[in-house]
């Protein structure tokens, strides 16, 4: 059979190295991560800033269940950062300013067990101050007492307050009293 003379031959090209193939799977996959990198990074701060404020709008229950989660958190911060029994400069943003260190550092001493209690609303009850007869203590640190709550245990007894307005990016929540 003659051979078409328009029909281009049939000649091997050079081949690309194994090692230049695109995989363009892994830069989707990488693409996909920073894209849920980016969505965490702008909840996050959405929470603190707007989500937060929300909070404080709500009912008591509501109110009384993010400072038990906040507080249990912030516990756990401070417990990591302590050194020597010393409440770090990483842990300083908790406390409100007008708390003396003694105070501060006396939460270096919580146990594990004593942060699960106060995480569980069936082993410690939040107290509203504004509900227990206490409004002075939060009076003398310049917070609102229908804001603040008491969790006592048998060990420690720790006052937190949401802070109406406190700066923009930050988790408005303070710890006044450690007992």
């Amino acid at each position: 059979m003659p051979e078409d003379p328009n029909e281009l031959p049939n000649v091997p090209g050079p081949t690309a190295p194994a090692g230049d193939e695109r995989n363009i799977g892994l830069w989707v996959g990488i693409g996909c991560l920073g894209v849920v990198i980016l969505s965490c990074c702008l909840l996050s701060y959405w929470a603190q800033t707007f989500g937060f404020r929300w909070i404080l709008n709500q009912s008591d229950e509501t109110r009384s269940w993010a400072s038990r989660v906040v507080l249990t958190g912030a516990l756990e911060g401070i417990r990591a950062s302590c050194v020597e029994g010393v409440a770090t400069e990483d842990a300083q943003r908790w406390f409100h300013s007008n708390m003396t260190s003694e105070a501060r550092n006396r939460l270096c001493n919580i146990d594990e067990a004593t942060i699960q209690k106060i995480a569980a609303p069936d082993q410690v009850t939040g107290q509203l101050l504004a509900a227990i007869g206490e409004p002075d203590v939060a009076a003398q640190f310049g917070m609102d007492p229908a804001l603040c709550y008491r969790y006592a245990t048998e060990t420690v007894r720790i006052i937190g307050c949401f802070e109406r307005d406190a700066e923009s990016g930050v988790v408005p929540y303070k710890i006044i009293g450690v007992e």
